[in-house]
């Protein structure tokens, strides 16, 4: 997925973690978020949820993060950063932009699979 999006976007990433769901605010979904520096988190959900939720996690969260990470490398920052609205609107855009890209990549590469290739 990282490679379809290209280097200009994840360099300075230096992890995608998989978490348990930390005990948020009752009122809110936390799907995932972005640490400065270069770190996304991705939290857990229901078992129950898990296959219909995996492409939303990998095409929509992931990539939405991933517009946070390069909003802060961009800019240098090198803490945690407060999120304003037009953050938001950027990330939403990034992913949007690159989630057709990423599933064709996805798509080619699990068909070379299946050839044998």
């Amino acid at each position: 997925m990282l490679e379809a999006v290209g280097a200009f976007a994840w360099y300075g990433l230096r992890v995608i973690e998989l978490r348990q769901t930390e005990d948020f605010d009752l009122g809110s979904v936390v799907l995932g978020r972005t640490r400065a520096p270069g770190e996304i988190l991705l939290y857990e959900q229901p078992a129950r949820e898990a296959a219909r939720l995996r492409d939303f996690m990998r095409f929509d969260v992931l990539l939405h993060e991933l517009g946070h990470h390069l909003l802060q490398h961009r800019a240098r920052k090198v803490g945690n950063i407060q999120r304003r609205s037009d953050h938001e609107r950027f990330s939403d855009a990034f992913a949007a932009q690159w989630k057709p890209v990423v599933q064709a990549a996805l798509d080619t590469s699990h068909q070379r699979v299946l050839d044998g290739r």
